[in-house]
Order: structure tokens, then C-alpha cells, then sequence
């Protein structure tokens, strides 16, 4: 509140000009509102940026323009918003290598896998370190499409020894392995496990905690179950009372078995993802945020 209290009046000043954005001010106006993007100011710099009438300005400008905008967006995560504005940044702009980068990355990130493909292909790659970068993200993209081959392929391009890739292009590589060794566990055969001994079908996906607790109810009323049966009858309501809960828990314990194979595997899937893009991203902020 206190950045915003103290530049409203400069804000104002300048919408108060009748030329504001018609005039040759757009550089000193883009880079104030770069400026407040940079205090992370971005509500500020978002509001500069909205008052330029697209219409009259260049196709430089507009270039300008599209990137701040799209940087403002990546900025406060509004990736969808972000990509849009980065991605129409023309070769002809100081800021198309970065746009590009970060606007293919952003489509990454929302899992628009095959579109960032596609603008990944064309990246621009005018040195060793942007074309080993470029062969980095690629290959990001194919672990998150899980394409092991393809992945194999663009690896052969990094050199694990920059300073800004090493690192990133070693876990790449601890990632790929990890993923191609996970265990492929059958929901069916979960339910099964479950269906004899009540619980091992989750132990066996991998949630030993949950079978654990899905079996020692289940005993219990078993136990009831029998008890009842035993002492009452198979009319007693007692036995039927508890026949009936233990009919729905066991129900319940199968199905759970088959659909803990499901959450196990998709946390797995995610947990990788999230390590894989945040490793995309680093190189992307240190070669190419300056």
C-alpha cells in the first residue's frame, strides 16, 4: 500500500497528459512501468502499461509492449495470460529470444506439452549455451510426455559441464532413470489382494499406512459379525447389523485398493513433473533474466 500511495500521483500526472502514449514518451513511460515491475510493483506497472493506446504505436513498440505485458503476467502467475503476450513478440524485437523461452515454458508449466513442443523446435539458438539450453528444455518436454527415447536423443547435447546447466542436466538424468523404474501395479490385481486378505491391496500400492488401517476395522467386525452369527443365529439382528456393515467395508476395502493404485501413480507422475519443470525453469531465470 505504501508503493502504491506513493506513486498514484506520478500515475496520475502522466494519465493526465492529453498526449500519454501518443507522443515519442513511450520509451520513458515503458520504462517506468518496467521500473515498478522490477519493485515488484505490479498491479502499478500493469495499470502504465494498459493506458497506451496499441494503436498508435510501432510495431517496435508494440513488440515492447506484448513482452512487459507478458512478463507482468508470468510475474504474478497468470501463465495462460503470460504465454499468450510472450509468444506474439516478433523476431524482429531485442526481447524475442526471452519471450520465446519463457512463453514456450509457461505452456510447459500448464501442461500444454505439445504446443510447448512445437515452439520449442523453433526456438532461437544463436550460440553453444543457447543451443545446449534449447536441447535441455526439449528434453524437459520429453520426460514430462514421458518419451524416454526422444529424451536419450537430446541428451547427447548436453555437456554437463556449464555452470548454469550442470547441475540442472544431471537431475534431468537421476529423473529419467527414476521414472523409467517405477513399478507399473494393476488395480485389478490390488482389488484381488484386497478381496483375500482386506488392506493388501493397498500395501501393495504402495500405502501400507491405509492397508493397515482399512484391515483392523474390518477384523473387528468380522469378529462382531461372527460373534453374532455364533451366538445369535444368522436371523439375529445383531448378526445382521453387523453382517451388513462388514459387507460395506469390505466393498469399500476393494474398491479403495483399486483406486489407491490410481493416487499412488499420480502422485508419483506429479512429484516428478513438479522437480522436472522447477529444473526447467532455473536456467531459463540465470541465462536469460538479465
Amino acid at each position: 500500500m505504501r508503493i502504491l500511495r506513493y506513486w498514484l500521483p506520478v500515475l496520475v500526472c502522466f494519465l493526465s497528459t492529453p498526449a500519454f502514449c501518443q507522443t515519442g514518451s513511450f520509451g520513458r513511460e515503458w520504462q517506468f512501468a518496467r521500473y515498478l515491475s522490477e519493485k515488484e510493483a505490479n498491479d502499478e506497472a500493469a495499470f502504465v502499461l494498459q493506458a497506451f493506446d496499441k494503436q498508435s504505436l510501432t510495431a517496435s513498440q508494440r513488440d515492447s509492449l506484448a513482452y512487459l505485458t507478458g512478463w507482468l503476467a508470468y510475474s504474478t502467475k497468470s501463465l495462460d495470460e503470460a504465454s499468450s503476450h510472450l509468444l506474439s513478440v516478433s523476431p524482429a524485437s531485442s526481447f524475442y529470444t526471452k519471450s520465446r523461452y519463457f512463453g514456450a515454458y509457461c505452456l510447459a508449466f500448464q501442461h500444454q506439452l505439445d504446443s510447448s513442443r512445437t515452439i520449442m523446435q523453433e526456438l532461437p539458438a544463436t550460440d553453444s549455451t543457447l543451443i545446449e539450453l534449447k536441447a535441455f528444455e526439449q528434453a524437459g518436454v520429453a520426460l514430462l510426455q514421458r518419451r524416454y527415447s526422444r529424451y536419450d536423443t537430446l541428451r547427447q547435447r548436453f555437456s554437463y559441464s556449464s555452470y548454469a546447466l550442470s547441475a540442472e542436466e544431471t537431475r534431468l538424468d537421476a529423473y529419467r532413470k527414476g521414472l523409467a523404474a517405477q513399478k507399473r501395479r494393476s488395480p485389478a490385481l490390488a482389488g484381488l489382494f484386497s478381496a483375500v486378505l482386506p488392506g493388501s491391496g493397498k500395501v501393495y500400492a504402495g500405502k501400507s499406512k491405509q492397508g493397515i488401517a482399512a484391515f483392523l476395522p474390518l477384523l473387528t467386525l468380522g469378529l462382531l459379525t461372527w460373534e453374532g452369527y455364533r451366538k445369535d443365529g444368522p436371523t439375529s439382528l445383531r448378526f445382521l447389523g453387523f453382517g451388513s456393515l462388514f459387507t460395506v467395508f469390505y466393498i469399500g476395502n476393494i474398491w479403495g485398493s483399486t483406486l489407491a493404485v490410481k493416487v499412488r501413480r499420480d502422485e508419483f507422475n506429479r512429484g516428478y513433473d513438479n522437480k522436472i519443470l522447477f529444473d526447467m525453469h532455473i536456467p531459463l531465470r540465470n541465462l536469460l533474466n538479465r
